[in-house]
């Protein structure tokens, strides 16, 4: 229980269960101050635990008597964080852990279907804090992301209008008459203007911001570092023609579901899961503690998506229980739910293979992916771009996605996963084999 009766009209509020296995968080947002009056399920803080952000809702109507935390503060969970004043004696319907169970339950449904837009404008909490900086109501910003979300964008645009209306815009002219000084190599320079969050320092070769590491990104780190010492990578790099691909999925229209959008990144995901089922090893994971291979008999599918905390993998579970228009729709939900902050701990956890869509953020070919702990491979996918390419001895335009499959030595050798690889290339050039 999270929020316990201390007397008649007095409510003390603690961090509630977040997640399996999370035990600490770090604030990095309070909504509200000492005195303030607040009701029921509005927004009182932000939370980010492991990979994921989570907005904590006000328990009960009342006051605020006491906060006990402050913000980037680490608490952990059953820590008391406001005390609350309220002539309701009673406990609240909902604990606020059940409420968040809620919310990630209905982010994350068993039909998938993008949420609809709630009462406060939506918005990640990063986005969030950015408005609270420059002084915007989010209530008064159209969003221009899906579902009408407000991007770090639609804030700045919003407050340079804003500004620009209040303050017009005085042009310097300069003078020929002034001469204009010569700046020596030891004069203090004043600090540009950045977007850089942080505390403005100084070192020996000029101005810098100090920011503190995310709770996020200190995961990150952690586990980055413990999968590069401990898993022997080696990745083979390889090439797709997906022209024939590529030209069926453009020109497929759903008549089921006009609006329904069919992604390549599905026909990939759909192409990994029957070579996985091919070659199991590949979704197999090592025991160190015991000397065993465990082999799998389910595909979840981790699948990077980049957000303002850093890349996120949310996990499709039962991947190879899906078709096409199944995956697209999950994956339409996932990057949704994943960059707007609505998803849980849990739902980035018990991949058993990561792919990564590298290509899709810049022109990234070949690279050399990080394998996860409790998984053998990782495979990521580079900007895919026509080229010139020899077919039945003539060269003609194609369009290729270049491939960079890592692989933990311990389990997976070049005679195990080449044959795997070549059945994903086998699936994306000639597309007919989905249906077989």
């Amino acid at each position: 229980m999270d929020v316990t009766t201390m007397s008649t009209n007095q409510y003390e509020f603690r961090l509630p269960d977040l997640g399996e296995g999370v035990h600490e968080g770090q604030v990095i947002a309070i909504h509200v101050t000492e005195g303030q009056q607040v009701r029921e399920d509005a927004p009182l803080m932000e939370v980010e635990t492991d990979k994921s952000a989570a907005e904590i809702p006000c328990p009960v109507t009342g006051r605020v008597k006491t906060i006990h935390v402050s913000e980037q503060q680490l608490v952990r969970v059953g820590d008391t964080m406001i005390t609350f004043a309220t002539s309701d004696a009673t406990a609240p319907a909902a604990t606020t852990s059940e409420k968040l169970e809620t919310t990630a339950a209905d982010s994350m449904a068993a039909s998938p279907t993008i949420p609809p837009t709630s009462r406060r404008k939506p918005a990640s909490p990063s986005v969030r804090r950015l408005a609270r900086e420059l002084a915007v109501e989010l209530d008064q910003v159209d969003g221009s992301g899906p579902g009408g979300r407000v991007t770090r964008k639609d804030v700045r645009r919003f407050a340079d209008a804003r500004t620009s209306k209040e303050e017009p815009r005085i042009i310097a002219q300069a003078s020929p008459q002034v001469p204009v000084p010569v700046a020596r190599l030891d004069t203090p320079v004043q600090r540009p203007s950045t977007t850089i969050e942080g505390t403005v320092d100084s070192d020996q070769y000029g101005p810098i911001v100090r920011q503190s590491l995310s709770q996020a990104r200190r995961t990150i780190a952690t586990v980055m570092q413990t999968a590069w010492l401990t898993i022997p990578h080696v990745t083979d790099s390889n090439d797709a023609d997906i022209t024939d691909l590529e030209s069926m999925r453009s020109s497929f229209v759903d008549s089921d579901n006009p609006d329904r959008r069919i992604t390549t990144l599905a026909f990939v995901i759909r192409a990994v899961c029957r070579a996985l089922r091919k070659h199991p090893i590949l979704n197999a994971m090592l025991d160190e503690s015991r000397d065993e291979i465990i082999f799998r008999d389910y595909v979840n599918i981790a699948v990077g998506v980049e957000t303002p905390r850093g890349l996120v993998a949310p996990v499709i579970r039962n991947a190879h229980l899906m078709g096409i228009g199944e995956l697209s729709d999950h994956l339409a939900v996932l990057t949704h739910n994943t960059r707007s902050g609505a998803f849980s701990v849990d739902d980035t956890r018990g991949a058993t293979y990561t792919i990564s869509n590298a290509g899709a953020m810049g022109r990234t070919r070949y690279s050399t992916p990080i394998i996860m702990p409790g998984t053998v491979a990782c495979l990521a996918l580079g900007r895919t771009q026509k080229m010139p390419w020899v077919v039945n001895d003539e060269i003609v335009p194609r369009l290729i996605m270049p491939l960079s499959h890592s692989m933990d030595h311990r389990l997976v050798d070049g005679g195990r996963e080449i044959p795997f690889i070549g059945h994903v290339i086998d699936d994306l050039e000639h597309p007919m084999r989905f249906a077989l």
